[in-house]
């Protein structure tokens, strides 16, 4: 390699290391871990849908149309589909993973003008390695992709608001302003947020600006300079892009938006099934393992030492804690929802971890605080190393052997991260942490994950259909609801809802409609017959000519019980298959030979 290759190389090795471990947390054994969570499974069953009915304005799922969420995700994983030819799990993932890759960049980017290389690269290295980041954009759903549009748009936005790097000591001054192209930028990332996951992006985005340039000193001129209409007319095209032509085929999608929008905030009238926490509560969790320094970095406007960081500071503060304090007035707000901020909960950090460690170099009471800051950190991550094992061991003592293997790696990088501080490396320092939690991420997808797949994954429950099911039995019912990873597993047949069983879009709006014409069944039992009775409709039918039909073992158990309909429904279907002892809804297949002659002749059970 050329003389200056190697000196580019060399100046560039923090970033070099940035990368591949950035790449190897997110890209190793994508596709190992079958589809668990709630969120990616619908996100596959809406990607299917789309691409093999072609309904590319509205998914249906479970047999209604899925009008709750914007279609964006859901048109990139089914053009994936079609592109790649493959219907894998990491291709499911790619959209949220490549999100994860932008956003690294960008708060790297973002870092680098807001406070130097340092910041920028310290930032990107606390984003790659927060947990919680990396089990969300691991997986498959709308909050990466909504995630990464919020970090374009912010960045855009500062782009505007500053033309170069900002001097930090002279931070108080009028900056230069920026070309008007990054203000279309922004708005272009606001549209697609909005396609991704609606309104809340213009919200998450206002809520970081408007505090930072009021702060600033700078709120009218800093509007007026955000404000291009090119932009706002690119961002209203975007955004009336899919709610119009679906409001035109169905003009009862805006009772449905409402009602999805209402209930995060408490007006709809109807409870939710999540109980309310206080949102703030879930910070810990959100931060780890980085909880201790960004506790310390949300407080650095407010002390004497950050003064040589105001306003700028302001900009990563409100970005974190403005849509913090924001979502902790939401009547449901699930950790999900703040994934956006961890990128400015990253920059946060990453400017208070330059600050610490260059102040722990000095003299006087300020470096002493710094020191002990920094020690009590690398003192919990090494606690938690050590203890780490003995909670598996108590908790699934079949992977205590593997839990070791991280454990033992993020010891030794606690004490390869303070010796490279103290040989001047700040942010080289982050990297053993970082590669730590790289060993772990592989050590739980790669090896725990797929030992674990046929308690969560519908995998095995399509394989068993396949072997319980006859050839020509190209239709299989279901009752209610079934998870929909048995859509991405199960090929070749249709999963079609019982008649009438499903509500028209959810079951929320269902409720609502039944309370406003005062005709909801408040007594349980008598509501679970009401509902059961579609079922018991549809296995006496002399019409019906499929013969299998899936329910939920427990509510199965429930309706066979001598309390609903007992030998009735026992006359009527009996079950060729039960699932047991599994982490997620189990399922009875029932076998109900058909009343049509034609039908039941040329179908019988096998055995």
């Amino acid at each position: 390699m050329p003389k200056d290759g190697m000196q580019w190389v060399w100046r560039r090795t923090p970033e070099i290391i940035l990368a591949i471990l950035a790449g190897a947390v997110f890209l190793l054994g994508l596709g190992s871990v079958d589809l668990w969570g709630k969120r990616e499974q619908r996100a596959s069953a809406e990607a299917i849908d789309t691409v093999e009915h072609q309904h590319w304005l509205v998914a249906e799922i479970q047999g209604r149309p899925r009008l709750e969420k914007p279609p964006l995700p859901r048109w990139t994983i089914a053009t994936l589909f079609l592109v790649t030819g493959q219907r894998d799990e990491w291709v499911v993932r790619l959209p949220s993973v490549l999100s994860a890759l932008g956003m690294i960049a960008l708060v790297v980017a973002l870092g680098k003008r807001m406070s130097g290389r340092s910041a920028g690269l310290a930032a990107g290295f606390f984003l790659t390695s927060i947990v919680f980041f990396i089990t969300e954009l691991r997986q498959a759903g709308n909050d990466g992709l909504l995630a990464f549009f919020t970090t374009l748009a912010l960045y855009a936005a500062w782009r505007r608001l500053h033309a170069g790097t900002l001097d930090v000591e002279a931070s108080t001054d009028p900056p230069e302003l920026g070309s008007r192209s990054w203000s279309v930028l922004m708005y272009l990332a606001m549209g697609l947020g909005f396609l991704t996951k609606g309104p809340v992006i213009l919200v998450l985005v206002a809520l970081t600006i408007l505090p930072y340039l009021a702060t600033a000193g700078r709120l009218r001129t800093g509007v007026r300079a955000l404000i291009d209409w090119r932009g706002v007319l690119l961002l209203l095209l975007l955004i009336l892009s899919w709610p119009v032509p679906v409001l035109l085929s169905d003009p009862n999608a805006a009772r449905v938006w409402y009602l999805e929008m209402a209930q995060k905030a408490g007006t709809a009238g109807i409870t939710h099934h999540r109980k309310r926490d206080f949102f703030a509560m879930e910070w810990p969790g959100m931060t780890a393992p980085w909880v201790i320094l960004a506790a310390f970095a949300v407080a650095l406007p407010f002390r004497k030492t950050g003064r040589g960081y105001r306003p700028m500071i302001w900009f990563p503060w409100s970005w974190t804690v403005a849509n913090l304090a924001m979502f902790c007035l939401w009547k449901v707000a699930k950790p999900n929802y703040y994934l956006p901020c961890l990128p400015g909960v990253a920059l946060l950090t990453g400017i208070e971890w330059v600050r610490l460690t260059q102040a722990a170099r000095e003299l006087g009471r300020e470096a002493t605080q710094a020191r002990r800051i920094l020690q009590v950190h690398w003192v919990a991550l090494f606690v938690a190393a050590l203890v780490a094992p003995v909670v598996v061991g108590q908790v699934a003592p079949e992977f205590l052997g593997w839990s070791l293997v991280p454990a033992l790696t993020l010891a030794a990088s606690v004490v390869l991260s303070a010796l490279a501080w103290r040989r001047g490396n700040d942010v080289l320092a982050l990297a053993p942490l970082v590669a730590s939690i790289a060993v772990g991420v592989g050590v739980i997808y790669g090896a725990i994950g797929p030992r674990l797949n046929a308690r969560y994954s519908h995998r095995s429950l399509a394989e068993q259909l396949e072997r319980e099911l006859p050839a020509d039995t190209r239709t299989v019912m279901f009752y209610r609801e079934l998870d929909e990873g048995l859509w991405f597993y199960l090929h070749g047949r249709d999963i079609v809802p019982v008649p009438n069983s499903q509500p028209r879009y959810n079951r929320g709006a269902d409720l609502l409609d039944d309370f406003e014409r005062k005709t909801i069944i408040w007594d349980d039992n008598a509501r679970i017959k009401a509902d059961a009775q579609v079922l018991i409709d549809w296995l006496q039918s002399d019409q019906r000519q499929e013969e299998y039909v899936l329910i939920r073992t427990k509510i199965y158990d429930l309706l066979s019980s001598p309390k609903f309909f007992g030998p009735e429904l026992g006359g009527l279907a009996q079950p060729v298959l039960r699932e047991e002892n599994l982490n997620r809804h189990e399922v009875v297949l029932l076998h109900a030979p058909s009343r049509n002659p034609v039908a039941s002749g040329a179908r019988r059970p096998r055995r």
